[in-house]
């Protein structure tokens, strides 16, 4: 047995993981797979593999993509979620915010730099026509520490994905006001460079054993019944997330993510000519 910590936010994105955690399919393939829940996003995980406390990590693409090109020492190792995530643009529910003029210039609530809920914020600013400096950007490190800003009615803007932070909605703390998607996919597994032969061997591994449980899981009947119990969703809120989910654990390709790329150099989040240092990214 060999093994292989690795971490991504409890979202039901990662019910793949734990389904074959749970059934037992990565220790049967010989690697001992440590999930590590981390609830305060790409940032921090970003923050982790730099430090060593992870071996493999499920980040937003766009977090992913902007932390290596800055010189993170990870690499991409497969896709997951290829489809765009829907960033819900999420607002105080008590307050005068409705229309893009209402939101141009209002500061937003971030989980940590680097993370795609602050990537994803410069972009919303910049179609509305707009550049947040340090100054508009306010830390509370996840969703939770979001909904307390939120209650106080202070006006902030938050980024986050819109099913998982219904339950906000619901309760009455945010108002769903926009979305944004990305023309990339949602969801990369990246791996931390300098591990040992036999850490990047179960990694390979650890990645086959996930792409037979993704393969199952799309056709289990009871798929709905298994999103509902990971991420505490209605039964009408699970059907629809998984309308517009596909995961797909295959190697990502430059193509996919050039846009990508190209906008994060317009953002200023990476380098100028990051475009030529892609190939640092696989």
């Amino acid at each position: 047995m060999t093994t292989v910590r690795v971490a991504g936010v409890p979202e039901p994105y990662n019910l793949p993981w734990h389904l074959a955690r749970e059934q037992g399919h990565f220790a049967a393939a010989g690697v001992d797979l440590h999930w590590h829940t981390v609830p305060e996003g790409t940032g921090r995980m970003c923050q982790m593999l730099r430090d060593g406390e992870l071996d493999m990590a499920v980040l937003v693409t766009e977090g992913a993509v902007r932390d290596i090109l800055n010189g993170g020492p990870h690499r991409i190792v497969s896709g997951f979620v290829e489809s765009p995530l829907p960033w819900g643009v999420h607002v105080p529910a008590e307050a005068a915010l409705h229309t893009d003029a209402d939101l141009c210039g209002i500061p937003y609530a971030i989980s940590r730099l680097g993370s795609g809920s602050h990537i994803m914020a410069m972009l919303h600013a910049r179609r509305m026509g707009w550049q947040p400096g340090p100054e508009d950007l306010v830390v509370v490190h996840n969703m939770e520490g979001a909904a307390q800003r939120m209650a106080t009615g202070e006006p902030l803007i938050f980024l986050w994905e819109t099913y998982v932070t219904s339950r906000y909605v619901r309760s009455g703390v945010m108002r769903h006001v926009g979305e944004v998607r990305g023309d990339w996919p949602g969801f990369v597994i990246v791996a931390r460079e300098g591990l040992q032969r036999e850490v990047q061997a179960a990694v390979m591994t650890a990645l086959n054993v996930l792409r037979a449980e993704v393969h199952r899981s799309v056709q289990d009947p009871h798929v709905v019944e298994l999103v509902m119990q990971n991420a505490d969703f209605g039964r009408d809120l699970a059907s629809e997330w998984l309308k517009h989910v596909r995961w797909r654990v295959e190697p990502v390709t430059l193509p996919v993510i050039a846009g990508l790329i190209s906008t994060l150099e317009e953002l200023t989040l990476v380098p100028v000519g990051a475009a030529d240092r892609s190939g640092q990214l696989f």
